[in-house]
């Protein structure tokens, strides 16, 4: 995967975190797997990993996130 469609990614999910008011804490224990400090160094763009991009394909299936 590409930096832009990584970075598209956490756009994303940054945008629907702020247009439904959910936590990064809820949206971490819904991920098997992942730690809640995981998913904010993803979001904060800290890891651009493998696991990075694992996380936030799970966290599109789980929640209706528009990736624009």
């Amino acid at each position: 995967m590409t930096e832009k469609a990584l970075e598209k990614m956490r756009s994303a999910v940054n945008k629907y975190r702020e247009e439904s008011g959910i936590s990064i804490k809820t949206l971490a224990f819904s991920l098997e797997g992942f730690s809640e400090q995981q998913l904010r160094n993803v979001l904060n763009k800290t890891d651009g990993g493998p696991k990075a991009v694992e996380m936030l394909a799970k966290l599109i299936e789980i929640y209706p996130i528009k990736i624009t």
